[in-house]
């Protein structure tokens, strides 16, 4: 196995203009971050400015299995390139799991690692970590139950999601866009999109049983008018079944909720969630809190096509919360009587969190 912290790191990259200035930038190893990357086929470098069109991509090709070090690989030196047009605000660099290799400047794939800054200077510092781990790939058609999240909270009802396009990717923090400490997973697609059947499945060509800390599997999502995203829940953790699930929440839900000006400015990301026992009923008096850096969680209540917030301890008889967040966050649920259940939250979309009873002592 070749895991990210054996990686030697080296000066992977020089940014120059002509011969006048060069600009090298080296990754920083992560600290305890034990993440297999064998399966990586691509590395991609990403330079962002301040508008939208101020952004290149370039891209280059390894053999699978070869990066032990990425100084023995012999990248160091291979991004060597001009200086752009623009101010550089973020750079990021990312390791993929890209089956084709590169496309168009492009790996298209899960991302294995990631190093990204938006600190710059004559050296720069690209401080790595992990995404997803190849070790936990599994290289076989995998099923995702897409469930509407309004109808599981009023109802307890699976309701499955028709004809929703769906495309997988990965969610994780990112410094390319200058300050903003949210996640960026927009050209991370693993495959074209799909439809969901009537009964709201679709399948991933392949998945993984875990994230690394911070990040997440999950969906990018289009219903005809709005876009969307968020984690997916691992198989055989969900309330509607054994695959894994997706929960879809309409845009109106979270623009109708009570969100101040304030929290919409400072929180990018509003996560709906309910926790539920087995039986997809309600858990009241569920603690929900959260350790990632920046994120809050208020408890909720339905009201009308949105929610409002309340100061309770724990869930009300709705189980309802709302994670605000400007990055993938881990939420841990308690409840006396039931075993403790972590899961990641992030993007868009909505989370489920399902309560078992806790083993007898």
């Amino acid at each position: 196995m070749r895991t990210l912290a054996a990686l030697v790191i080296a000066v992977v990259t020089v940014l120059s203009a002509g011969c006048d200035k060069a600009v090298e930038m080296r990754l920083v190893p992560p600290q305890g971050d034990d993440v297999d990357t064998s399966c990586v086929t691509a590395i991609q470098l990403t330079l962002s400015g301040r508008r939208l069109e101020d952004e290149t991509y370039h891209c280059v090709e390894v053999d699978a299995g070869t990066v032990r070090s990425l100084q023995d690989h012999n990248l160091s030196g291979i991004f060597d390139l001009e200086l752009p047009p623009f101010e550089i605000i973020g750079i990021q660099v990312r390791g993929v799991a890209a089956a084709e290799g590169c496309i168009e400047g492009s790996a298209v794939g899960p991302t294995i690692f990631v190093a990204s800054t938006d600190r710059f200077g004559d050296e720069i510092e690209l401080p790595m970590r992990g995404v997803l781990s190849c070790a936990d790939r599994v290289d076989q058609p995998t099923p995702v139950r897409v469930v509407d999240f309004q109808t599981l909270v009023a109802s307890g009802t699976c309701a499955p999601v028709d004809g929703l396009q769906a495309q997988p990717g990965d969610l994780f923090p990112t410094l390319l866009y200058n300050n903003f400490a949210g996640y960026q997973w927009w050209f991370y697609f693993w495959t074209p999109p799909q439809p969901t059947t009537a009964e709201g499945i679709l399948t991933l060509p392949y998945t993984f049983s875990s994230a690394s800390t911070g990040s997440c599997v999950g969906l990018y999502t289009f219903d005809g008018v709005y876009a969307g995203d968020g984690c997916l829940t691992p198989a055989g953790r969900g309330a509607c079944g054994p695959e894994a699930e997706f929960h879809y929440i309409p845009f109106d839900l979270a623009r109708d909720a009570s969100f101040s000006i304030e929290d919409q400015i400072a929180y990018p990301s509003a996560i709906f969630g309910v926790v539920l026992d087995d039986q997809r009923r309600p858990v009241v008096g569920a603690t929900v809190t959260t350790s990632t850096p920046g994120a809050q969680v208020r408890f909720a209540t339905p009201a009308g096509t949105g929610f409002t917030f309340h100061d309770g301890p724990g869930t009300d008889a709705s189980g309802t919360f709302v994670v605000l967040t400007k990055r993938p966050a881990l939420v841990e649920v308690t409840k006396p009587g039931f075993a403790t259940r972590r899961v990641m939250t992030g993007g868009t979309s909505a989370t489920v969190v399902t309560m078992t009873a806790a083993p007898a002592n």
